[in-house]
């Protein structure tokens, strides 16, 4: 009896430990179900956070375009046509508006009315980038424009590019300054001087060469011709008083050549005019001084004064 009881109390502890394992493993395995499931939120947060911090930079990012967009560089360059009236006024009101403007005209060139041409001109201008648009109002606004080409070229690629070669030119010749401030022996001083004048003088091309460019992009160019309204030359079928007066004109415009230069030769021609005639006196009065040629009379026989001897 004693040990029966003892057996059953034996399989009752052995059930509640077991029982108290089991519960501590289903706890210890809950666990983990539940992290999963806090740990996959947490983790998902970070890549938001992410996300909105590189939306915040791609938001941001728009000031690194526009600062880009600000030091896009380009030469604005074109053309433009114009039907006036007087264009000789009318050249001197554009110049005029690009002055106004801060522009400049460096070349001008014009002709005034002729029989064969109407007046016409023609100019180079060059105004800022900003002020092109500007002055293409004011040339709509003092005659007719018939054609306008414009036109932009992006150089931002070049610019900086020469801004990294000068740099780089200018640490150069730093540097071989320093070196030759230091120069131990006067082997080593020459050799820094050669370099340094070489590089002195790339530098200098590069700035020349960065001035010129600047300038472009700074100050825009465009030709302006200007033409008279007037119709140039005949319209319509030539007719026959129209040939008529042509040729007229071409005889007297021939006629007129042949007299200049007819009277381009005239002293020539006289000169040589003179000497011919003293050579032709002088050869006349050589022919008059030589003997006459005596002649054998007629019926007259020539005797043989070798034959007659003989016989």
């Amino acid at each position: 009896m004693t040990r029966r009881l003892l057996s059953m109390a034996g399989i009752v502890i052995a059930g509640t430990v077991l029982l108290t394992g089991c519960g501590a493993f289903g706890v210890g395995s809950s666990s983990p179900a539940i992290d999963p499931a806090v740990g996959p939120d947490t983790g998902w947060e970070m890549p938001q956070e992410g996300g909105a911090e590189s939306d915040g930079a791609d938001a941001s990012g728009g000031e690194p375009e526009a600062a880009a967009d600000e030091d896009r560089a380009v030469i604005v360059s074109g053309s433009v046509s114009m039907r006036a009236g007087d264009p000789l006024q009318v050249a001197d009101a554009v110049t005029d508006a690009a002055e106004a403007r801060g522009g400049t005209i460096d070349r001008r060139a014009e002709g005034a009315s002729t029989d064969f041409e109407p007046a016409w001109a023609t100019l180079t201008v060059r105004v800022p980038a900003a002020e092109v648009d500007g002055l293409l109002d004011a040339l709509r606004g003092l005659a007719e424009v018939t054609t306008l080409d414009l036109g932009e070229e992006v150089v931002t690629n070049q610019v900086r590019d020469l801004q990294v070669r000068v740099d780089a030119s200018r640490a150069s010749v730093e540097r071989l300054t320093e070196l030759l401030a230091t120069a131990a022996d006067t082997e080593t001083l020459l050799a820094v001087e050669a370099q340094l004048t070489q590089r002195t003088s790339e530098l200098e091309g590069l700035l020349a060469e960065q001035r010129s460019l600047e300038e472009l992009v700074a100050m825009s160019t465009i030709e302006v011709q200007i033409r008279s309204t007037g119709v140039e030359g005949p319209t319509g079928t030539p007719s026959f008083w129209d040939g008529l007066v042509a040729g007229w004109l071409g005889f007297l415009a021939w006629g007129a050549t042949f007299l200049f230069g007819l009277g381009q030769a005239m002293p020539a021609l006289v000169i040589l005019a003179l000497i011919g005639l003293v050579v032709w006196l002088l050869v006349r009065r050589a022919l008059r001084r030589m003997p006459p040629k005596t002649a054998a009379a007629e019926g007259t026989t020539v005797v043989n004064p070798v034959t007659q001897t003989t016989e």
